[in-house]
C-alpha cells in the first residue's frame, strides 16, 4: 500500500509539518472498497493527515449514509478541523441516534459545533439538555468544560452590540495566504513577523519516495505601507532548516534575542515542539541554541515562548505552553525564572489554576508596562472556540482574569494576541468567516490587525548629553516602570546613541536611567498621570564623568587623637556623601582616612584605619548599605603637601591638608546572588 498525504492547512499549536513528493491523482482515492477506505482513514488518523481521513470516510458515507461508525469518525474530524456546519450535520444525526445513549458526550459537541456559528440560542438549549447526562460521560475534562461553555452562551446572549472600542481588519492577501498564517510579532510600529507556508493549494502527496524537497513553516517580515500589508520576505537569520517547521516567537527587551519555536515529527509520527533562542551579534543572529531541560522537557512540548519580568529583581520571567507533567488540561501556560547571573533557567512552574484550566491555554503575550497576560483559551467562558483573555501579575500569581469581549473575539478561534510598542494596535489570528480559505469558510487562520479608537498616544524623547551639553552614547538606556512593587525594565537600548524614544501609557510613573563607563549613572521621571490627550515628552539626560582620582571631603573632623567624629563633621557627610551614596546604590566607594607625619608609621596607619571606619559606620547607620562602603587608612603614606618646610620647620598648613578625609569610586557592585529555587521552594 503507498502511502500518501495531503498538504493541509495545518492544526494545533502551530502549522503541522507534511512531507512533499511526487503528486497522486486524488481520484486514485474514489476508487476503493469501503474496508479499504477505512482502514486507510483510520492510517490518516494515527498520522494526523486529518483532511485525507476526511475524504476517506465521505467516501464511504457516499456509499452509506445510514452507517453510524461513519458518523462517529466523520463528525469529530470535520470539528477538529473547524467546519462546523458538516459537525453540526453528523452530531445531530448522531443525537438523534441510538449512539447517544452510548455516548452523550455527542450533545456536548453538537452544542458546540452550534456555538461556534454564533448559535447561542440553539447551543444553550443543547448544553442544558447535557447537563442532565453529564455524569454518564467518561472524559473528566468535558464534565467541567460543559459548565464554562454553557456560561459562555448565557454571556453571549446577554452581551449587546460590541462597544467599537477596536477596529478590526483582515491584513489582506500579500500576507494571507490559502494555508494558515499565525504567529505575530511585533516589529516596530510599521512591520511585523509572521509564520506562513507559502504553498497555494491542496496536495496529495506520495511518501514512499525518498528524494524529498519538504515545504516548511517560516518566518517571514511583512511591513504596513499607507495602510496596505506588504509581504517582504523571510526573516533573515539561521533559523529555518529543512527537516522541521519553526513559528511562535518573541523578542527580548533589548531585541538582543529572539525567542522561537521549532517543530517536527518523530519516528512515530507525533510533533515534537522545543524552545529554541538566538542571539544578535551586531546585525548578525547567531546560530540557534536549544533551551535546556527545564523548558524543553523530554517528551513534551514546549511552545509559544514570551517574555516578562519578575519585580523583586528584574529577572526574565518565560512564559511558555506545555503539556508536561502537572499540565490542569491539554497545554497549559508554564513559567520559568531566567537567573542571568548563573545564566540558567529555574524549575518551571505552573502558572496556576486561575489561568489554567481543563481545556487548553495558548499562545501567550506578555504586557510588561501593565504587567497583563493575554492569553487564548477554550476552557474558560468565552464566545466560542479559542477566546482571548487577560490577567495581571506574574508568574502563578493572577487576578483580574476576564475576557477581552466581542469588539476582538468572535464565535470562531481567536489567538495569537499581541500588539505595537506604542499600544495603539497590534494583531490576532482568527480563523472567521471572510478570511482566505481552502477547504471551507472556517478552515484557515488569518492574521488581522486592530487599532484601538481610544488610544492616547504618549512617547517620550530621550537625548543624551555629558556634563557640557555634547551628545554623548550610552552603554544601556532604559525605561522603568515604577509601582507599589518597586521597578520594572520595560524597555532598554544597547549602545544607545543620540535620542531614543519610548512608548508609554497613560495614568502611569516611569524612570528612564542612562548607564556608561566611566560616568555617573543618571535617571530622570517621567509621569503620564492626568495626561488625556496625544503628548510628546522631550527629555535631556546629562551623564557626568567619574573622577578617576579620590576626592577630598572639606572639613571632616575627628577629636583629637581619636577616631570619632565631630557632629559638624556628621552634618557634612549627611549632605554630601549620604545623599550622594544613596543616588547610586550600584556604586561601590572607597572611604579613605590619612594623616600627616606626626608619630609613628604603624600610630598613623592605625589611626587612619579606625577614621575610615567611622565614617563607614556613621553612613551605615543612615542607610548606605555596607557592601557598599570600603574602609582603608593610608596613614601618612600618600601626603598631597609637604609636611615640613624646606629648612626643616614645621609646615602646619601643609599637616592640615594632609589630614584628610576622601573618597572614590571602585566601580560597580555585583549582583548579590541569590538563590531562586530556594526562595521559590
Amino acid at each position: 500500500m503507498i502511502a500518501i498525504r495531503i498538504l493541509t492547512v495545518g492544526l494545533s499549536l502551530f502549522a503541522l509539518s507534511f512531507a512533499l513528493s511526487q503528486e497522486v491523482d486524488k481520484s486514485d482515492v474514489y476508487e476503493k472498497k469501503a474496508s479499504q477506505n477505512k482502514s486507510l482513514a483510520r492510517e490518516a488518523v494515527r498520522t494526523n493527515n486529518i483532511y485525507l481521513a476526511i475524504i476517506y470516510y465521505e467516501r464511504n458515507y457516499s456509499l452509506d449514509s445510514t452507517d453510524i461508525r461513519t458518523w462517529e469518525a466523520l463528525a469529530p474530524l470535520y470539528f477538529r478541523t473547524h467546519n462546523y456546519p458538516k459537525a453540526e450535520k453528523f452530531y445531530t444525526l448522531l443525537v438523534a441516534s441510538k449512539s447517544l445513549k452510548k455516548h452523550p458526550e455527542h450533545l456536548y459537541f453538537l452544542a458546540l459545533s452550534e456555538k461556534a456559528q454564533g448559535k447561542y440560542a440553539k447551543a444553550q438549549s443543547n448544553l442544558l439538555a447535557f447537563k442532565k447526562k453529564a455524569s454518564q460521560v467518561d472524559d473528566p475534562a468535558i464534565k467541567k468544560l460543559y459548565k464554562k461553555e454553557l456560561e459562555g452562551c448565557e454571556m453571549a446572549l446577554a452581551t449587546p452590540d460590541p462597544p467599537g472600542e477596536f477596529v478590526v481588519r483582515n491584513i489582506g492577501a500579500s500576507v494571507n495566504q490559502p494555508h494558515i498564517e499565525f504567529s505575530p510579532i511585533p516589529y516596530g510600529e510599521e512591520g511585523m513577523i509572521f509564520g506562513s507556508l507559502t504553498e497555494q493549494k491542496e496536495r496529495i502527496y506520495d511518501l514512499s519516495i525518498d528524494s524529498i524537497a519538504f515545504p516548511r513553516r517560516r518566518l517571514f517580515v511583512a511591513e504596513e505601507i499607507e495602510g496596505s500589508w506588504y509581504k517582504a520576505g523571510l526573516f533573515k537569520g539561521p533559523f529555518s532548516t529543512d527537516d522541521s517547521d519553526i513559528g511562535n516567537g518573541c523578542f527580548s527587551i533589548d531585541s538582543s534575542r529572539f525567542y522561537f519555536t521549532r517543530c517536527k515529527e518523530d519516528k512515530v509520527g507525533k510533533m515534537i515542539y522545543k524552545i529554541i533562542v538566538s542571539t544578535l551579534d551586531g546585525k548578525t543572529w547567531s546560530e540557534p541554541e536549544l533551551l535546556d531541560e527545564t523548558v524543553n522537557m523530554e517528551g513534551y512540548t514546549a511552545s509559544h515562548p514570551t517574555l516578562g519580568r519578575e519585580s523583586k529583581r528584574n529577572y526574565d520571567v518565560l512564559y511558555f505552553v506545555s503539556d508536561r507533567e502537572g499540565t490542569k488540561g491539554g497545554m497549559d501556560l508554564w513559567c520559568s525564572v531566567y537567573d542571568a547571573r548563573k545564566k540558567v533557567y529555574k524549575k518551571a512552574r505552573n502558572c496556576g489554576s486561575r489561568i489554567n484550566t481543563p481545556g487548553d491555554e495558548m499562545t501567550p503575550f506578555y504586557d510588561i508596562q501593565t504587567k497583563t497576560l493575554y492569553f487564548a483559551s477554550n476552557g474558560h467562558a468565552g464566545y466560542g472556540g479559542f477566546d482571548i483573555f487577560r490577567a495581571t501579575g506574574e508568574a502563578s500569581r493572577w487576578e483580574n482574569i476576564s475576557n477581552i469581549g466581542p469588539d476582538l473575539n468572535s464565535s470562531y478561534d481567536d489567538l495569537d494576541y499581541a500588539f505595537k510598542p506604542s499600544g495603539k494596535g497590534g494583531y490576532f489570528v482568527s480563523n472567521r468567516p471572510g478570511g482566505q480559505s481552502l477547504y471551507h469558510p472556517t478552515c484557515c487562520d488569518d492574521i488581522y490587525a486592530f487599532t484601538n479608537a481610544k488610544f492616547i498616544d504618549i512617547s517620550t524623547s530621550i537625548c543624551l548629553k555629558d556634563s557640557a551639553g555634547n551628545p554623548i552614547q550610552a552603554d544601556l538606556l532604559s525605561l522603568y516602570l515604577v509601582d507599589s512593587t518597586g521597578r520594572t525594565l520595560v524597555r532598554s537600548f544597547v549602545d544607545a546613541d543620540g535620542c531614543k524614544r519610548f512608548e508609554l501609557r497613560p495614568g502611569m510613573n516611569y524612570v528612564v536611567e542612562g548607564k556608561k563607563e566611566g560616568y555617573f549613572v543618571n535617571s530622570l521621571a517621567i509621569s503620564t498621570e492626568g495626561i488625556a490627550q496625544t503628548t510628546r515628552i522631550e527629555k535631556a539626560l546629562t551623564l557626568d564623568k567619574q573622577p578617576a582620582e579620590a576626592i577630598v571631603i572639606s572639613d571632616i573632623k575627628y577629636d583629637f587623637d581619636s577616631p570619632n567624629l565631630t557632629q559638624r563633621s556628621k552634618n557634612i557627610l549627611d549632605t554630601t556623601l549620604v545623599e550622594l551614596f544613596k543616588k547610586y546604590p550600584n556604586l561601590q566607594f572607597e572611604i579613605s582616612a590619612h594623616t600627616d607625619s606626626k608619630g609613628t608609621d604603624a600610630y598613623n596607619l592605625k589611626l587612619s584605619q579606625k577614621r575610615a571606619e567611622s565614617v563607614v559606620r556613621y553612613l551605615v547607620s543612615k542607610g548606605i548599605p555596607e557592601r557598599q562602603l570600603v574602609a582603608r587608612g593610608y596613614g601618612e603614606s600618600l601626603p598631597i603637601a609637604p609636611n615640613e618646610n624646606p629648612d626643616g620647620t614645621d609646615n602646619p598648613e601643609g599637616r592640615e591638608k594632609n589630614r584628610r578625609t576622601a573618597f572614590k569610586i571602585l566601580g560597580e557592585i555585583e549582583e548579590e546572588i541569590i538563590d531562586l529555587q530556594e526562595e521559590e521552594e
